[in-house]
């Protein structure tokens, strides 16, 4: 996970006499929402304030952002105290986990639209290509005949929700869950020609009528698999 996240995500390092002593990694969506996925500073130069000198180079580099939001362990007291420290209040507390959010005075950008109900809410013709939206809550979402080319999504709730006939080319799903109590996501009649998935839990999926010309598994192709199959049966 950690390897996922340092290359698809925004990461940044801090050397020390030549040597990588820390890092941050980021999720950007949009211009106006941005969370720290992980903070790193080695254990030889803790307390050195390099974490802290980590998360204050990022909110400097994008001043755009309002909402900064991460999350850390209950355990990890002195993280709760560190971040607190830096202007971090808690919005949610769990016995596993401390959910954080820090507002900055960055104004919105003009196609913000934030914590409101669309509950019951129609559009027709509308054009969502780069489509930015985090922590949402989109389930019965019925999407038809619509643009959502290059967007990104991420912590959505997707439950019992129906696309069709849809443009997401170029877009991105990063940390979704589309199956929960039994129910599971259904793909028909859709083009997935040249998608990638990495580090999903595949288990139990079906593929029928489906021409997986070129599909490789692990850099071996499809076909190599299966011939090496049959020549074992």
């Amino acid at each position: 996970m950690t390897h996922y996240l340092i290359e698809a995500l925004t990461t940044y390092v801090t050397e020390q006499d030549g040597k990588l002593v820390g890092g941050i990694v980021l999720t950007l969506t949009g211009e106006d929402y941005a969370r720290i996925d992980r903070v790193f500073v080695h254990p030889d130069v803790q307390g050195q304030g390099i974490g802290k000198a980590l998360i204050q180079y990022v909110e400097a580099e994008y001043p755009h952002v309002r909402i900064w939001e991460l999350e850390t362990s209950t355990h990890q007291k002195r993280n709760i105290r560190f971040y607190k420290q830096l202007g971090f209040q808690v919005v949610y507390e769990s016995d596993d986990e401390v959910c954080f959010v820090k507002r900055t005075k960055a104004k919105p950008s003009t196609h913000c639209f934030e914590e409101r109900s669309c509950e019951g809410w129609q559009a027709y013709g509308v054009n969502a290509s780069h489509l930015a939206v985090t922590n949402s809550n989109i389930s019965l979402f019925d999407a038809s005949n619509c643009n959502f080319s290059q967007s990104r999504f991420r912590n959505i709730n997707f439950r019992d929700s129906k696309f069709s006939d849809l443009n997401l080319s170029g877009s991105q799903f990063n940390f979704v869950t589309m199956q929960e109590d039994e129910r599971t996501i259904q793909i028909h009649h859709s083009n997935l020609r040249g998608a990638t998935f990495n580090q999903c839990d595949l288990t139990n999926v079906t593929l029928t009528g489906c021409d997986i010309k070129g599909m490789k598994i692990n850099g071996v192709s499809i076909d190599t698999l299966i011939s090496t199959k049959r020549g074992e049966i």
